[in-house]
């Protein structure tokens, strides 16, 4: 049991199995200005512990009811940056001359449609987004953050470090006219935490490094994408 509970856990954590590569955007992307691109995000999950290792069902309970204070003060912290990532995206490329839309709709991936279409030559992406063209977008670039807090791992009921500072995104660039694949990035940004970490309720360092870790895995989606800080 502990076993398959260990597997389960770190399939949650690191999705399902990769079907898709890393995409590098072509630097042609930036010649073409015609085809209005629409923003769209997922939801932003809220801060937690997260936890990885070989663990039982008992071995969470435990985990978890140590870990209380330091899941409810993560819960409170101030997700603005995470959630204003889009506009940041949506100024800089008008600042290129790009036509942009923001996609009101909250992206969820796990109830998409997956596409069938296949080729030897195109990477389609996983997803069939062509739906969204209904926005009147030719492109859809989604930004889909899948964790931010704090990441530790277990054995049984023992941690075997200190936990690190964790944010967790994918992007997305599609054509909305074929579902091709045209950017694409799966990334984690860890960083340790100073010491002393343990500081409850306040957990002063925890939430300096977990800031800090979202500010550093933002510009480095900002990088993957522009070719530049996002600043």
């Amino acid at each position: 049991m502990r076993r398959v509970v260990s597997i389960v856990l770190m399939l949650g954590l690191v999705g399902c199995a990769t079907v898709q590569k890393p995409v590098a955007l072509d630097n042609h992307f930036w010649e073409n200005r015609k085809p209005v691109i629409g923003l769209a995000k997922t939801t932003v999950p809220k801060p937690d512990a997260f936890m990885t290792g070989n663990m039982g069902l008992l071995d969470i309970a435990i985990n978890r009811g140590n870990a209380k204070s330091l899941v409810t003060h993560l819960e409170k912290l101030d997700t603005s940056k995470v959630q204003a990532m889009d506009s940041e995206f949506v100024a800089q490329l008008q600042a290129r001359g790009f036509q942009v839309k923001k996609i009101d709709q909250t992206i969820d991936l796990q109830k998409m449609q997956k596409f069938s279409g296949k080729s030897e030559t195109v990477q389609y992406a996983e997803y069939d987004f062509r739906s969204l063209k209904s926005n009147d977008v030719d492109y859809v670039l989604l930004l889909a953050v899948e964790r931010v807090g704090t990441i530790r791992n277990y054995y049984g009921f023992m941690p075997t470090g200190a936990p690190m500072a964790d944010f967790k995104y994918k992007g997305f660039l599609v054509d909305l006219n074929t579902n091709e694949l045209k950017w694409y990035v799966d990334d984690v940004s860890n960083m340790p935490i100073s010491e002393p970490w343990d500081q409850a309720p306040g957990f002063q360092n925890v939430t300096t490094a977990v800031s800090t870790n979202v500010d550093r895995g933002i510009d480095s989606l900002g990088n993957a994408f522009f070719g530049g800080n996002l600043k």
